[in-house]
């Protein structure tokens, strides 16, 4: 896995880097420094040690020293702006405690969401005020510093108001978003893999997240979901039992059978009501 280091990125010694940059996003890595990547035009997934965030105009990931980040995505432009953690004790030290008070409230919370979507008037702030910390950082005019140092603290103040009030990329909700679909779509028969994909989630983490907020396995939920409208079928229509294997997304009798003994406890043909 690739590297980046401070000694490539911060060569002169500064405490702070702003990059503009239209890409196609990057392979996994890591960083000995701080980053803060803000959306301006396009999508990508930012994936931030495993965990997978989908990310628009105004999106803000944030990502600690030593975790591996890795950007999906066809073409975005964006704004970097890195620190290292040497900044304590500089001219940066109010922006190190902010930013110290923004990651220990996300880990402290224990979901330990590293997004933020700006929305509404917001999304122009942002863009505009990292716009500026660029135009200080780069063209380096008289007083430069001192104008930097206010423009990324007001920065990270904007982030952590959003943080602590739970505006953070919240997986319940994107969770909830996917049981919906899931509950539409189950006699389909979608994989893992295919629902994470839809909802921006890598396999292994949304099958931890599945499992947390409803208690079951992925496929023993989808099973459930199935042998749940299997019974309603068998108990309000006149439908044959290969029929309603077929409709709720059994290929086959015997498997239906299987799962439905398991569930209920019975057969089908002992399940449904006598005429």
């Amino acid at each position: 896995m690739k590297g980046f280091y401070r000694s490539e990125i911060f060569p002169g010694g500064e405490n702070l880097v702003v990059q503009h940059e239209t890409d196609r996003g990057c392979e996994p890595h890591t960083h000995d420094f701080f980053e803060f990547v803000l959306v301006v035009r396009g999508e990508a997934e930012h994936i931030v040690d495993g965990k997978s965030y989908r990310t628009r105009p105004g999106s803000v990931a944030f990502i600690n020293f030593g975790q591996t980040h890795e950007v999906v995505s066809a073409e975005t432009e964006y704004y970097n702006v890195l620190i290292t953690p040497d900044c304590i004790g500089s001219g940066l030290y109010r922006e190190t405690e902010t930013m110290r008070e923004l990651f220990s409230f996300v880990y402290e919370r224990g979901d330990g969401d590293q997004c933020v979507n700006f929305t509404g008037a917001d999304i122009t702030r942002a863009i505009t005020l990292v716009g500026e910390l660029y135009r200080e950082t780069t063209e380096k005019r008289e007083s430069w510093e001192a104008a930097a140092s206010d423009l990324f603290h007001l920065f990270l103040i904007m982030l952590l108001r959003y943080v602590r009030g739970g505006k953070t990329v919240a997986p319940q909700s994107k969770i909830d978003e996917g049981l919906g679909w899931l509950r539409a779509h189950y006699a389909e028969n979608p994989s893992l893999s295919e629902v994470s994909e839809r909802f921006y989630y890598n396999d292994s983490y949304f099958s931890r997240l599945f499992k947390r907020f409803t208690g079951e396995g992925f496929n023993a939920y989808v099973n459930s979901l199935k042998i749940g409208e299997a019974a309603e079928l068998l108990e309000n229509t006149s439908l044959s039992v290969e029929a309603i294997a077929e409709k709720v997304g059994y290929a086959d009798v015997k498997t239906f059978y299987t799962q439905f003994r398991k569930i209920t406890g019975t057969t089908p043909s002992a399940f449904r009501p006598k005429k």
